[in-house]
């Protein structure tokens, strides 16, 4: 069994964060190693990382600045580099720009000193490079579970093997009558997935269009939009203005209500009957503007909506079977690293079941198949 450290931070963000960083400091440090060699095999050095990160540092202090807050409290709690934390959260938008080919992004702001991404062109057509060239991601699934008196969301989150370990559970419990959220999360992030004192639960999967631009990275969006209080309240902040890119944002409210919210950029849609999402759009319109769905998203998509038909989940426990499922292909829902592909293989860091009727919630640190699933107790949602 992998050990699940639960940590609860209480204040404000600069405490929290410091909370945080103090008692998974091991972790984050390890995890920082790993985002270090991954960028030293690119070439990137602290210089050009700066730059490229400063456009959305500006733009996410003047949205979000209590989240750049509880990044520096973790960086003075874990004693690593704020901006080197910053890059992890917007890894999301980094990526693209670090894999674009010649002509692509990155090259154009090498060759013209550029310090932020290009304006896009028409949102049905990508600039070179960035985001059409590149593989689309493939990264988590989201189920929701609605029957009379049992509402269920549960979530695989993929990302990259050398991460793997580097998990924990954070209770985060702001002042100033905001909701406490718990999330099972990759240790530098910020949480994005979980479930929150109103009653809601949020699953998130990664998703690009042509419309990606700088802006605030999607992390720190999802942290906001885990606060939701009702419907309206997360489409308002799932589809803030500013924002860089898009997100699959699987919701579950006690009471029964489900549903998706697609953003791009620029756009959202709001999906009342969607009960599975993975990394490709179900919208027409959307999904016109976005990379051809890759085969592992596509694969996840079906099997969870075959296996949902086929055994129709009423517990937490028949769920987490679900999650534990490898009868898909090219991608498993139960995703295992490819050896062939070292430690930037996609895996499943973490699979969590949460209940929001009851305010419970299960976490299996790694691949639900290899690791049994923990209850937190939590308090903080009672």
């Amino acid at each position: 069994m992998t050990e699940l450290r639960v940590v609860r931070a209480h204040g404000d963000g600069t405490a929290r964060g410091q909370q945080i960083g103090a008692a998974l400091s091991d972790l984050i440090q390890s995890s920082v190693e790993f985002y270090h060699r991954y960028l030293d095999r690119r070439g990137v050095s602290s210089s050009t990382l700066q730059d490229l990160l400063t456009p959305y540092l500006m733009a996410t202090e003047s949205a979000y600045p209590e989240g750049i807050s509880v990044l520096k409290g973790m960086s003075v709690g874990a004693m690593v580099p704020v901006l080197e934390l910053f890059a992890i959260n917007a890894f999301e938008e980094l990526e693209p720009l670090l894999e674009a080919p010649e002509g692509g992004l990155l090259f154009l702001q090498r060759k013209e000193g550029y310090t932020s991404a290009p304006e896009p062109a028409h949102p049905d057509a990508a600039p070179p490079g960035f985001p059409g060239s590149i593989a689309p991601p493939t990264r988590c699934s989201s189920i929701t579970i609605s029957l009379p008196g049992t509402t269920l969301l549960a979530h695989n989150e993929h990302w990259l093997a050398g991460d793997s370990g580097n998990v924990a559970v954070v209770v985060d419990v702001p002042d100033g009558g905001r909701p406490a959220v718990v999330s099972p999360t990759v240790v530098c992030c910020l949480p994005a997935v979980g479930m929150n004192a109103h009653g809601a639960a949020q699953g998130i999967g990664s998703l690009t269009a042509s419309d990606d631009t700088v802006g605030v990275p999607r992390v720190l969006v999802s942290r906001s939009a885990l606060e939701a209080r009702d419907r309206a309240d997360a489409i308002r902040r799932a589809a803030v203005t500013g924002r860089a890119g898009g997100y699959g944002h699987v919701y579950a409210f006690a009471g029964g209500e489900t549903f998706v919210i697609e953003t791009t950029a620029t756009q959202h849609r709001v999906h009342p009957e969607a009960n599975v999402h993975t990394n490709h759009y179900v919208d027409p319109d959307l999904a016109a503007m976005a990379p051809a769905p890759s085969d592992g998203s596509r694969a996840r998509f079906d099997r969870l909506t075959q296996l949902l038909e086929e055994r129709r989940p009423t517990t937490p426990e028949d769920v987490m079977e679900i999650l534990r499922d490898h009868g898909s292909s090219p991608q498993a829902i139960c995703l295992h690293p490819d050896p062939a592909e070292g430690d930037e293989a996609s895996a499943v860091m973490f699979s969590m079941v949460a209940d929001v009727e009851r305010g419970r919630m299960w976490v299996a640190p790694g691949t639900p198949c290899e690791q049994d699933y923990i209850e937190i107790d939590l308090p903080e949602l009672r």
